[in-house]
């Protein structure tokens, strides 16, 4: 059975928007990687390289998840291997920052300076940290998108 033009509109309208989300989130961590890599020349050399790890890791994953909605939207058949590889894409983006997240807080914690401004180093690595976890956590759901167009596609096949 064929789509209707109407959700083939919606259906454009909420990729369009996902996608620019996460290049809008990319460029975002990507200026976080910039500010890791020239605060390592001054006096905040304690955030150069969880910055830089937890914008590279972000960036990379925001794109690569970007990129697998982008295949998702462009497969005329569900179970088609794009399918896949758009679900493994995700799966390996999302898996990527979350363990970039743990690596740069560990990082963080290791090069966070002796004194008083210890917490304050350990609690914004932590807190980048957690928003690149979170951002793991709530990026969109390619897995979630396939299993619904195979819901659909089975109901009104049967």
């Amino acid at each position: 059975m064929s789509t209707s033009v109407t959700e083939l509109s919606e259906l454009r309208r909420r990729l369009s928007r996902v996608i620019l989300v996460h290049v809008g989130l990319s460029a975002g961590f990507a200026l976080l990687a910039v500010g890791g890599v020239s605060s390592s020349a001054g006096r905040a050399g304690a955030f150069a390289v969880p910055w830089l790890v937890i914008g590279v890791a972000g960036a990379l994953g925001a794109l690569l998840i970007a990129a697998a909605w982008r295949l998702r939207a462009g497969l005329t058949t569900v179970r088609s291997s794009g399918g896949r590889w758009a679900v493994r894409w995700e799966a390996s983006a999302r898996l990527g920052m979350a363990l970039a997240a743990a690596v740069a807080l560990a990082v963080g914690v290791a090069v966070a300076p002796a004194g008083s401004e210890r917490g304050f180093v350990i609690g914004v690595d932590a807190a980048l940290a957690g928003a690149l976890a979170l951002f793991a956590l709530a990026a969109g759901d390619v897995r979630r998108a396939v299993r619904s167009s195979e819901r659909t596609a089975a109901s009104s096949a049967g």
